[in-house]
């Protein structure tokens, strides 16, 4: 009997040590995480101190909630520096789940894409006091944009241009400055961050148009699925209005 007590008293034990509880905390939270390049304000960049801040990291706050309602459960969406050209190849081999940084469809991404949470394009952007005054003189002009972004596709489908790639926007912007080269091919929203500094200048009209979407894996529509559902429930929320107006974004025709 006295050995039939202490075979129960230690597994009562070995419970409160491992957390037999169903409703313990690794049990009832889920984190999801997210590949992004805080270096494309106002999508997201880094504050003084460091924090990944911007339109997708406030979008990102709205789904843990509205996921954590929807499933019962606590949603946490953890973000994750990267270059932006490194984040396809880091869900593919199922280091993050979700790519969310200012993603525009591309083809060439193989990859699973979530339903669009806003609109945009690519645009061209000078120095300040450019000679360069209108798109049709982009012709044969040494442009740059990001790697892996679709502003170097849109930069490449320019008559006879030069096109230099670069990992990181604000090195674009700094060779911009010092006229290493002619324009630079980035989205509106981010043109229209380095433009309000006054020392660029955005050109007239689109290169390319475009719509903003989350991404996963190849595959992972189960993801993807409950980022739909949040991205609905966002687009039709007072939230979505204010978050675009406050960082100068194109909302959906809705």
């Amino acid at each position: 009997m006295k050995k039939v007590l202490k075979l129960m008293l230690a597994l009562v034990m070995t419970c409160a040590i491992a957390g037999c509880s169903s409703s313990s905390k690794s049990d009832a939270d889920v984190t999801i995480t997210i590949g992004t390049s805080p270096d494309y304000a106002p999508y997201e960049s880094l504050n003084k101190k460091g924090e990944i801040v911007g339109f997708d990291v406030d979008m990102a706050k709205l789904f843990e909630g509205y996921l954590s309602d929807m499933e019962g459960k606590t949603y946490s969406l953890e973000f994750k520096q990267m270059d932006f050209d490194n984040i396809v190849t880091q869900i593919q081999g199922d280091q993050i789940d979700l790519g969310i940084s200012g993603f525009t469809y591309s083809e060439d991404r193989v990859v699973e894409w979530s339903d669009p949470y806003l609109g945009t394009q690519q645009v061209a952007v000078v120095p300040k006091g450019s000679s360069i005054t209108s798109n049709d003189q982009l012709v044969g002009k040494k442009l740059v944009a990001q790697t892996g972004a679709t502003g170097e596709q849109a930069a490449k489908e320019v008559e006879n241009a030069e096109v230099v790639s670069m990992k990181n926007v604000q090195d674009i912007f700094n060779g911009l400055a010092s006229n290493q080269y002619d324009a630079a091919i980035v989205d509106l929203g981010v043109a229209k961050q380095y433009v309000s500094s006054g020392n660029f200048t955005q050109l007239d009209g689109s290169l390319m148009d475009e719509k903003n979407y989350v991404i996963a894996k190849k595959g992972n529509t189960k993801t993807i699925k409950l980022i739909n559902k949040c991205i609905k429930k966002f687009l039709a929320s007072k939230d979505y209005d204010k978050l675009c107006k406050k960082y100068d974004l194109s909302p959906l025709e809705k």
